[in-house]
C-alpha cells in the first residue's frame, strides 16, 4: 500500500475505535450518574440497551443512507453523530441523556453496517488486514474507554459529563481522520431481493442461531452494564471496577481470533458451543458464589464472550448453504439477537431494584446460559439452510 492507502487505513482504526467505546465508558460510571439523576436500575439500564437497540432497527437505514449519500459521508455523518449524542447526553435534564444515548447508538449503528462495505472498496486485495484491525480497534475502544471513564471522572476532578464528552469527543478526531475520504464516493451495495427471506425465517437452525447468538448478546451486555455496579456494591473501588471491565473486554480479543479456527475444523460445533456456555456459567456462578474472587471470574466471563461472538459469526457462515442464504441467515439472525439482548441491562436492572442484592439478577443470568446452552444444541448440529 502507498501513503494514501494507510492513511485510509489509519482512517478505518480511528472509526473502529469509536465503535464501542461511548457505550462501555457508561457502566463504570452508572451509580453516581444514577444519584445525580435519580434514576432507578431499570432507567439506567436504557443507557446500554438503546443502543444494542438501534443496532437491531436501524441497520437497513443505515445501509439506505450509505446508498443515497455514500459510504465515506455516512461515515462521516456517524462520527458526527457520536460527537453529538455525547454532547447531548450530558444535558442536565435525563431525557436529554437518553436522547443523547439514542444519537450515540445511531452513529455506531451506522459504523457497524458500513465499515465492511467500506473495507470491501478500499481494500479489494488486502480485506484481511483492514478486517482485523477494525475488529482489533473496535475491542481496544471498549477496553480504554472502560478503563478511563472512571479515572478521568474521579482522580481528574471531570466528573461523568466531564468523562464522557471527553470520550465521545474523541470521534470527532476519528471524522478529522476520515475527511480526506469523503473526495470519493462508493455507494452501498443495493439489498438484493431475498425471496426466500420468508424460508429463512421457517427454518429451525435460523431461530436456534439466533437464540444462541441473543443469549451470547444478552449476557454481553448485561455485565458490560451491571459488573461495576456489581463490583462497587461489594466494596470494590470505583477505578478498579473499571478496570476489572476493562479486563473483560479485553480478554475477548484471544478467543475471538482462536475459535472460528477451531469451528471450521468439523461440521458439528455442538461440543464447542457447551465449552463456551459453560464458560459463561462459571463467570456468572463465580461472581453469584464467591464474589471476592471477581478478578478470576472477570478472566473466565471475558475469555467466554469473545469466543461466544466469534462462534456466533462463524456459524452464520457454516450454517448457510449459499452466500445468499447466509446474507439472509445473517440479516434476520442479528436482528432477532439484538432485539432479545437489548432487553438484558433493562431486565436484570430491574430485578436488582426489585430486590435488595445482585444475587437474583445473576441467578437469571446462569438460567441464561442453560437457554444459551439449550439453543447451542442445535445451532451446532451439521445443518444448512
Amino acid at each position: 500500500m502507498g501513503r494514501g492507502g494507510w492513511l485510509t487505513l489509519l482512517g478505518f482504526v480511528l472509526l473502529a475505535l469509536n465503535l464501542r467505546a461511548a457505550i462501555a465508558a457508561v457502566p463504570p460510571l452508572l451509580p453516581d450518574l444514577q444519584v445525580d439523576l435519580g434514576l432507578d436500575r431499570s432507567a439506567a439500564g436504557l443507557l446500554t440497551a438503546l443502543p444494542v437497540l438501534c443496532f437491531g432497527l436501524l441497520s437497513p437505514f443505515a445501509a439506505l443512507l450509505g446508498r443515497r449519500v455514500g459510504i465515506e459521508w455516512a461515515l462521516l455523518a456517524a462520527m458526527l453523530g457520536i460527537v453529538l449524542g455525547s454532547l447531548t447526553r450530558t444535558l442536565p435534564h435525563p431525557g436529554w441523556l437518553l436522547v443523547g444515548t439514542a444519537l450515540v447508538g445511531a452513529g455506531i449503528t451506522v459504523g457497524n453496517v458500513l465499515v465492511p462495505s467500506a473495507v470491501k472498496q478500499h481494500f479489494p486485495g488486502r480485506p484481511g488486514l483492514a478486517t482485523g484491525l477494525s475488529t482489533a480497534s473496535m475491542t481496544t475502544g471498549a477496553t480504554v474507554a472502560a478503563a478511563v471513564s472512571a479515572p478521568l471522572a474521579y482522580a481528574m476532578g471531570w466528573g461523568w459529563r466531564g468523562s464522557l464528552l471527553a470520550i465521545g469527543a474523541f470521534a470527532g478526531v476519528a471524522a478529522l481522520g476520515w475527511l480526506p475520504q469523503v473526495r470519493r464516493r462508493h455507494t452501498a451495495p443495493a439489498v438484493e431481493p431475498q425471496r426466500s427471506g420468508a424460508g429463512i425465517l421457517r427454518s429451525p437452525v435460523t431461530w436456534q442461531v439466533a437464540v444462541f447468538m441473543g443469549t451470547q448478546s444478552m449476557l454481553y451486555y448485561a455485565i458490560l452494564t451491571w459488573l461495576p455496579s456489581i463490583l462497587r456494591d461489594q466494596g470494590v473501588a470505583p477505578t478498579r471496577a473499571g478496570a476489572a471491565l476493562a479486563v473483560f473486554n479485553l480478554l475477548g480479543i484471544g478467543t475471538a481470533l482462536v475459535v472460528p479456527t477451531l469451528a471450521v475444523r468439523r461440521p458439528d460445533q455442538r461440543g464447542l458451543a457447551l465449552v463456551v456456555c459453560a464458560g459463561w456459567a462459571v463467570g456468572v456462578l463465580g461472581l453469584l458464589a464467591l464474589p471476592t474472587m471477581y478478578l478470576l471470574w472477570t478472566v473466565v466471563a471475558g475469555l467466554a464472550q469473545g469466543a461466544a461472538l466469534s462462534l456466533t459469526l462463524t456459524l452464520l457462515v457454516v450454517r448457510a448453504r449459499t452466500p445468499a442464504s447466509a446474507r439472509q441467515l445473517s440479516g434476520a439472525v442479528q436482528s432477532i439477537g439484538y432485539l432479545l439482548s437489548a432487553t438484558g441491562p433493562v431486565l436484570f436492572g430491574a430485578l436488582r431494584d426489585a430486590t435488595t442484592g445482585w444475587d437474583l439478577p445473576l441467578a437469571a443470568m446462569a438460567v441464561v446460559t442453560v437457554l444459551m446452552a439449550v439453543s447451542a444444541l442445535g445451532a451446532g448440529r451439521d445443518r444448512q439452510v
